[in-house]
């Protein structure tokens, strides 16, 4: 059995340990200054180290702290920790190459995961200059793992799957709020809310193509039309996009910071 150590363990991290928690072939450990944190943990029957006791005790170091917190906490673990434990960054923009320097004599690899791991429904790309196949299978249990041959990859999957998710999640919240237009009080918004996501998924999941199914819901000088030619006008397709190279370049901007 390997044992896991999560150094920070916020939201990212969380979302990892929900979704590998049940898996008999790792043993979980914890490490958070954050009490609320180590409370968290503790309602999972999780042990809480140090960061010297996690370092010593883990095979694999999956380290989920904020970019700007990563130099300090590199230096300490630095310090510490043996070349036998391998190290798993999950910070947005720390590139590689910072991370060999800090870590010259370990294996080193970058992960970026998303919040669907909590579910196993995670999708994850792994970088490094090894052999990725033991990083990808545990990611792989957490929903789909591959690797990239890229650095500059990771920081699209930080954008387009690491923060895509709240950009829907954006779009559905304004649904719902407009959901509260049409349904009875008796009637829950989020089931309905539900249904509807998982008509699309249920249309989309046999490869049908996605402009075939816009065409199959619009008619000319229908309803669909109106609204899709509204969002052409305000050019929503290439804000989206747009949204998405923001994000991007964001994490470019955290790997000079």
């Amino acid at each position: 059995m390997e044992k896991i150590g999560f150094i920070g363990c916020g939201h990212m991290a969380k979302a990892l340990i929900e979704g590998l928690i049940e898996n008999n072939n790792y043993k979980i450990l914890g490490h958070d200054r954050n009490p609320n944190n180590t409370n968290w943990l503790a309602t999972k029957s999780i042990p809480v180290f140090s960061l010297d006791e996690i370092c010593h005790e883990a095979d694999i170091a999956v380290v989920c702290v904020k970019p700007n917190d990563m130099y300090d906490l590199c230096q300490k673990m630095s310090k510490i920790i043996s070349k036998d434990l391998i190290i798993v960054s999950v910070a947005a923009g720390v590139t590689l190459q910072s991370l060999n320097t800090m870590f010259p004599n370990n294996k080193v690899f970058r992960a970026m995961p998303n919040i669907g791991a909590k579910n196993n429904l995670g999708i994850t790309s792994v970088y490094s200059n090894d052999d990725n196949s033991k990083i990808v299978e545990i990611f792989n249990y957490l929903g789909k793992a591959f690797e990239v041959q890229d650095e500059n990859q990771i920081n699209l999957h930080t954008s387009l799957i690491g923060s895509g998710p709240a950009f829907f999640f954006e779009i559905i919240n304004e649904f719902e709020n407009r959901l509260s237009e049409l349904l009875p009080p008796d009637v829950s918004k989020r089931d309905i809310t539900l249904l509807f996501l998982t008509s699309l998924i249920s249309s989309i999941k046999d490869g049908q193509n996605i402009e075939e199914l816009i065409l199959s819901i619009k008619s000319k000088g229908g309803t669909t039309e109106a609204g899709l030619n509204l969002l052409y006008d305000k050019e929503f397709v290439k804000i989206f996009s747009d949204s998405i190279d923001a994000a991007r370049d964001r994490a470019l901007d955290l790997s000079m910071d």
